[in-house]
């Protein structure tokens, strides 16, 4: 900062002083004034320097501001990325959980709907086992006694149509000649005997038919009634062939075990069945004969044997008898089971013919 000397002017500091004859020094004052200019310039300088910090301070607390507000920023983006991260995480891990505990929960619901299914199953099975059993001694003693009584009323009627051929046979034996009118009206009343027999004996026979079958029928609906099975255990009731059992007899005769039995296949004639009993009954060979039912649709006759007879070619010769068919080896009797025979009676439109 310079110092100016005119005549009449002082100028320090670029401002002009009047001159005065009487004043200060101005050797001191223009000091003085030269100090106080500098140290105005320094602090113009020093305001300048603090302006300029200030500045610098104010974009800089603008730019922290920004900084702050984009890092606050990126902050929460990125805290919302690794929330929505870890929400989608822990999604998988509870649906894979979840799963896990369907998966168990499933196994162990299958594991025990299948062992009450088997329980319950064979709970069933033995229901209807007894049930079966029940059936099968019922329908046996009822077939025991319907053929007891039939068998009775056969031997009655055989004993009345003995009774008539002897009393015919006695009058035709007499020595008075008898006139044609007696003759007609004994052989009328011995025709009549005989279809009253064959009569009584169809009768009976269908009857006790009709009496089995309704009581199979009303068994098994009773046991279906109080058992009732899903489909899988319904497929376990046996069919109509498995009846097979059901009315096999239980006691043999007291001549042992017989070596033949005689099938007789439908439609039966009680008449025709009791005319081979009869026929076999008279061979010398056998010692006795057994009616049994073990199909409910097919009888069979037991044969026990006093010496060896080929049963095959004598029911051939049998009038009521028209198809004969031998269904088993001659291995059977090595084995002490009896041999089959099959027969279809005479006068049957499906027979097929003799063997």
């Amino acid at each position: 900062m310079g110092t100016t000397v005119k005549d009449d002017v002082l100028v320090l500091g670029g401002r002009e002083f009047k001159r005065v004859k009487i004043g200060l020094d101005e050797a001191q004052v223009t000091s003085f004034i030269n100090e106080l200019i500098n140290e105005r310039d320094k602090l113009a300088k020093a305001y300048e320097h603090i302006t300029s910090l200030n500045r610098l301070a104010e974009r800089t607390i603008v730019e922290a501001d920004k900084l702050a507000t984009q890092i606050k920023t990126e902050a929460a983006e990125q805290a919302k990325a690794q929330s929505a991260a870890i929400i989608d995480k822990a999604k998988e891990e509870a649906r894979q959980l979840a799963e896990k505990k369907i998966a168990e929960a499933v196994a162990l619901a299958n594991e025990q709907a299948n062992a009450i299914k088997a329980k319950a199953e064979e709970e069933a099975a033995k229901l209807l086992e007894n049930e079966k059993n029940k059936i099968r001694a019922e329908l046996r003693n009822l077939v025991n006694q319907q053929f007891g009584y039939m068998l009775e009323e056969l031997e009655n009627l055989k004993r009345q149509a003995a009774a008539v051929q002897a009393n015919f046979d006695n009058k035709l034996s007499e020595p008075r000649v008898e006139s044609s009118a007696a003759a007609a009206k004994i052989a009328e009343e011995k025709d009549t005997v005989v279809a009253k027999i064959a009569e009584k004996r169809d009768a009976t026979a269908a009857e006790t038919a009709k009496e089995s079958a309704a009581i199979v029928a009303e068994e098994i609906k009773k046991t279906l009634e109080a058992h009732p099975e899903p489909s899988r255990t319904m497929n376990q009731i046996e069919k109509s062939s498995d009846l097979s059992n059901l009315f096999q007899i239980e006691d043999q005769v007291e001549l042992g075990k017989p070596q033949w039995e005689v099938e007789i296949l439908p439609p039966f004639e009680i008449a025709k069945i009791m005319e081979v009993v009869s026929f076999l009954d008279q061979l010398p060979e056998v010692a006795n004969t057994e009616m049994i039912v073990p199909q409910i649709d097919m009888p069979s006759i037991l044969v026990f044997l006093r010496k060896p007879l080929n049963l095959v070619d004598v029911l051939q010769t049998i009038p009521a008898v028209a198809y004969v068919e031998k269904i088993t080896t001659d291995l059977n009797a090595t084995n002490k089971k009896p041999r089959k025979v099959r027969i279809t009676l005479s006068g049957n439109t499906t027979s097929p013919g003799k063997k």
